[in-house]
């Protein structure tokens, strides 16, 4: 299943730990997104990783489930794709 992961980590450290992290697990989209392709055990490690790295009471971490088919739906603006309306 793919995921996309986005995170708001307010302590650098924490952020760099999460983002080292993620970096072994999928593609840096974005400064705080991954995208990450997991089987259910990698997603339940994934997870319980991602709560020993981040303090839940300032940090924020986001995990959508999606498919190909969604992307598919949206509006990209940007220096990397102008204005496509895919």
């Amino acid at each position: 299943m793919r995921y996309l992961i986005a995170y708001d980590v307010s302590d650098s450290k924490r952020r760099t730990k999460l983002f080292k992290f993620l970096l072994g697990y999928g593609i840096n989209v974005e400064l705080s997104i991954f995208e990450v392709d997991l089987d259910k055990s990698s997603f339940n490690f994934l997870k319980s990783e991602i709560k020993k790295i981040i303090n839940p009471k300032q940090d924020v971490v986001y995990i959508f489930p999606y498919s190909g088919e969604v992307f598919r739906n949206g509006i990209y603006k940007g220096k990397i794709y102008g204005d496509v309306f895919v």
